[in-house]
């Protein structure tokens, strides 16, 4: 039995969700980057959440029934071809990281795209420090398949950055006993 369900968000979380990117955002170096512009995007964001809205999924993870982080599949308008989704997730508090709860909700998210979006390739950056996050990837079956130099942007210069992906028969190969 999962530990973790993936829930709609509420306008209750906004709060949480702006404290996690504020967080987020002085990690890298951008301490003023999420202000009022980006809340009033927050709030939009998070009532759309539950449901695929043509370019976002976003949902709530939950353990133990609180909000202990959030997964996101993207598919940019002009940015992914149809079928394909990069994800992100966030374990908000460092308490909860190492648990096993982000994968667990990787794993139910990529059910749900495979399944019911119609994903054929589901994709992961990470910095590539990100030496836990590279280790998840491995573990669920998305294979390396490079680094993205000089990808994203931070306070003391661009960093480089890993891509992974799993594709539709990759996940079938792993779902089979």
């Amino acid at each position: 039995m999962s530990r973790v369900e993936l829930v709609r968000l509420r306008s209750a979380d906004v709060e949480r969700l702006a404290r996690a990117r504020e967080v987020e955002a002085g990690s890298m170096g951008f301490p003023d980057s999420f202000g009022p512009a980006e809340l009033a995007e927050l709030r939009e964001r998070v009532e759309r959440s539950g449901e695929f809205d043509g370019t976002e999924l976003l949902l709530g993870i939950r353990a133990n029934g609180r909000l202990v982080g959030e997964v996101q599949a993207r598919q940019p308008r002009m940015g992914l071809p149809p079928g394909v989704f990069e994800l992100g997730i966030d374990v908000f508090d460092e308490a909860d990281r190492g648990k096993g709860l982000g994968s667990e909700a990787l794993q139910l998210l990529l059910a749900r795209l495979f399944e019911r979006e119609h994903a054929h390739r589901v994709q992961v950056t990470t910095d590539v420090g990100n030496a836990a996050m590279r280790r998840v990837c491995e573990r669920m079956g998305f294979a390396f398949e490079g680094v993205l130099r000089s990808f994203m942007p931070t306070a003391n210069g661009p960093r480089d950055y890993a891509m992974y992906a799993i594709t539709t028969d990759d996940w079938r190969e792993r779902a089979e006993p």
